[in-house]
């Protein structure tokens, strides 16, 4: 499956994705504090997970901690939070026997957002996503 990444405007990056499992399976992958450690990686530990507006989440990572808050949450259609410097929506839209995530991340400048493309955001997309495209199988299996 291929990931694309685009730059829709000047303080926007957005990343589509088709994932081969049905909606519901990919919205958990994003929000089932069980699943998370399986495709972060690296020992993440998610410390704190309150997937409601306003609810906020804490991953202790390899990397550092990673925190943020859900502004919206609407399962299994949406999810928006944030995110390190900028606000996450995650967009998943039911295709039958595969969903397509739409992931827009919002900066406050153009900058920011030009700095986020540099380190690697399609590469790190693509690594997370193949490792969502094993977490998948194995929750269909």
């Amino acid at each position: 499956m291929s990931t694309t990444v685009t730059t829709p405007n000047e303080l926007e990056i957005r990343v589509e994705r088709i994932f081969d499992a049905p909606r519901t399976h990919v919205y958990s992958v994003w929000t089932d504090p069980e699943l998370i450690p399986e495709w972060w990686g690296d020992g993440t530990v998610v410390e704190e997970m309150d997937i409601r507006p306003g609810g906020t989440y804490r991953f202790r990572t390899a990397f550092g901690i990673v925190e943020g808050e859900f502004r919206e949450v609407e399962p299994p259609a949406r999810l928006v939070q944030t995110f390190q410097n900028h606000l996450q929506t995650l967009e998943f839209e039911d295709l039958g026997e595969q969903t397509r995530l739409t992931q827009t991340m919002r900066f406050e400048t153009t900058e920011q957002r030009d700095t986020t493309m540099q380190y690697g955001v399609e590469e790190g997309a693509k690594a997370g996503f193949a490792r969502i495209d094993a977490l998948l199988e194995k929750i269909a299996a």
